[in-house]
C-alpha cells in the first residue's frame, strides 16, 4: 500500500506518513498539543510516595496530593499550569495521574486505633513467636496440641441480611427485636489441627436454667454471670471443660494461646494448667487483630451465619422476639457450618502459628508502628524474664519491646524451679506482679 492510499484511508497528513517513513523525526514523539508536567520517573516517585505514606497509616486526600504535586514542580522548577495563587494541582491534572497509576484509587479509610498502631511491632511479635518456637521444640507439639481460645458476644438484636429492594424507596426496613440489645458472650477453641472443643455460653443472668441450652450443641455448656461478661471464676470452669474433652497431661502436653485478660492469670487458672500439663501462651497487647486465628477468620463467620439463622428465625415465628431461650439453638445452627477443619487449619496458616511461620507478616505490615511516637517498656530483666511452663505472654524480651509486668527472675529455669515446688509466696508474687 501506498504512502497516499494510507494517507487516504486512514486520514493522515501525507507530509507526516513522509517524515516517519524517511526517518526523520528525531526525540520523544508526544501526541496531542498537551505536554506532561512530570516525566515517567517523577510520576514513579510521587507514587512511591503514596504508597509509603499508606503504608504508615498517614494517608494524603486529594487536596494534600494536589499540593504536593505543585510543591515538587515549584522546587524542581518546572514549567507547569498550575494555579499559582491556590498554589495547588488541578482536578484534572489528578484525574490523569491516577489513570495512569491504575494501582492507586480514592479509598474510604478504615479507623485504626492508637492501640493496634503502637501494639502490633516487629519487636513484639518476634518475642511472641519465639516463645511459641520453644514449646513446640521442647515438647515435640503436634497440630492437635496448639490451641487457640478466644471469646465473643451474640445479642438479641440481631443485624439483618442484605435484601432487594425497589430502587428510591426511602425506607427499607426489615424486622428485628427492635429493642436494646443483650449480650450473650460465647467462648470457642480450636486447634491447629481442626479439633473443636464444645463451646461454652454465658448468660446475664444471676442464676443459670438448664432451659436455656435448649437446641444447642452437643456437649456445650451453659453458666451465668450477672453482666453476661467471663470472670475468673467461669475461666476455671472453662479449663475444666477443656481438660475434661482433650485429656491433657505432664507426658501429653498441650498450648493454649489466649489474650491477656484478666480472668485468664488467675492463681487457679495457672495452677490449673500447670497440675494438667497446659502452656498458657499469652498474645502480646493489641496484637489480637492479627494474631489470633479465632479473631481473624472465625468470629466474622460466626456472626454472618448466626445473624442469617435469626432472620431466618423471624420468617417462620412472626411477631415474636428472639429471647435467651432461642440464642443457644441459633447459635448452634450457625456454629455447626462454621466450625470446620478448613475454617480453623487457615486462621492458624494465616497468622503464621501452625505450620510455623515467624515471616508471615512483611515489614511493610510493622510500618505503622514505626511512626508512632509512644515510648516502649522493658522488663527490668529483659534477657530472659518469662515463664515458657506456665503463662507466657513475651518469653525472651527484644530490646525496647513492650510487655506484660513479670516477676523478676534471674532465669526462665528459676522460675520454673520455683513453680515446681509449689511456692506459694512466689506464685502469690507473681500474680501481684501481673495485677499491677
Amino acid at each position: 500500500m501506498s504512502i497516499k492510499q494510507v494517507s487516504k484511508r486512514y486520514d493522515i497528513p501525507r507530509s507526516t506518513l513522509t517524515r516517519h517513513v524517511k526517518q526523520i523525526v528525531s526525540g520523544d514523539c508526544q501526541l496531542g498539543r498537551f505536554r506532561p508536567v512530570f516525566d515517567s520517573h517523577m510520576e514513579n516517585e510521587l507514587s512511591k510516595h503514596l504508597t509509603e505514606m499508606q503504608q504508615r497509616f498517614y494517608w494524603l486526600m486529594p487536596n494534600d496530593f494536589r499540593k504536593l504535586a505543585f510543591e515538587y514542580a515549584e522546587t524542581l522548577k518546572i514549567d507547569h499550569p498550575f494555579d499559582r495563587e491556590s498554589k495547588i494541582a488541578g482536578e484534572d491534572w489528578l484525574d490523569g495521574f491516577l489513570k495512569k497509576n491504575p494501582k492507586l484509587s480514592i479509598r474510604k479509610p478504615k479507623p485504626t486505633s492508637r492501640g493496634h498502631a503502637v501494639g502490633f511491632n516487629k519487636p513484639q511479635v518476634d518475642g511472641f513467636y519465639n516463645n511459641l518456637q520453644v514449646l513446640i521444640e521442647q515438647h515435640n507439639l503436634t497440630a492437635h496440641q496448639v490451641w487457640n481460645v478466644d471469646e465473643s458476644g451474640l445479642t438479641t438484636v440481631h443485624t439483618p441480611q442484605n435484601i432487594i429492594a425497589k430502587i428510591g424507596a426511602k425506607h427499607v426496613g426489615k424486622m428485628t427485636n427492635g429493642e436494646k440489645s443483650k449480650t450473650i458472650t460465647t467462648l470457642c477453641c480450636t486447634s491447629a489441627g481442626g479439633t473443636f472443643v464444645p463451646p461454652m455460653l454465658i448468660f446475664p443472668r444471676k442464676n443459670m436454667a438448664e432451659s436455656l441450652m435448649n437446641g444447642a450443641s452437643s456437649g456445650a455448656v451453659g453458666y451465668a454471670s450477672p453482666n453476661g461478661w467471663i470472670d475468673g471464676g467461669i475461666f476455671v470452669m472453662w479449663m475444666k471443660h477443656f481438660i475434661c474433652h482433650v485429656n491433657p497431661s505432664t507426658t501429653n502436653r498441650h498450648v493454649i494461646i489466649l489474650d491477656g485478660h484478666c480472668s485468664h492469670k488467675t492463681l487457679e487458672v495457672i495452677s490449673l494448667a500447670r497440675d494438667n500439663g497446659i502452656d498458657l501462651l499469652v498474645l502480646p497487647p493489641h496484637t489480637t487483630h492479627r494474631l489470633q486465628p479465632l479473631d481473624t477468620v472465625f468470629y466474622k463467620l460466626l456472626s454472618d451465619c448466626y445473624n442469617a439463622a435469626a432472620d431466618r428465625w423471624k420468617l417462620t415465628n412472626a411477631g415474636r422476639r428472639i429471647s435467651f431461650y432461642e440464642v443457644a439453638s441459633l447459635f448452634c445452627e450457625a456454629y455447626e457450618k462454621t466450625a470446620t477443619v478448613a475454617k480453623a487449619s487457615s486462621g492458624f496458616r494465616y497468622t503464621g502459628l501452625w505450620p510455623f511461620n515467624p515471616h508471615v507478616f512483611d515489614a511493610a505490615e510493622f510500618a505503622l508502628s514505626i511512626v508512632t511516637d509512644k515510648p516502649l517498656t522493658t522488663a527490668s530483666d529483659s534477657s530472659d524474664a518469662a515463664a515458657v511452663n506456665t503463662v507466657s505472654t513475651s518469653a525472651r524480651q527484644s530490646k525496647g519491646m513492650l510487655s506484660t509486668r513479670v516477676v523478676s527472675c534471674k532465669s526462665s529455669m528459676e522460675f520454673s524451679r520455683k513453680l515446681a515446688k509449689n511456692d506459694s509466696k512466689f506464685l502469690l508474687k507473681f500474680v501481684l506482679q501481673i495485677f499491677r
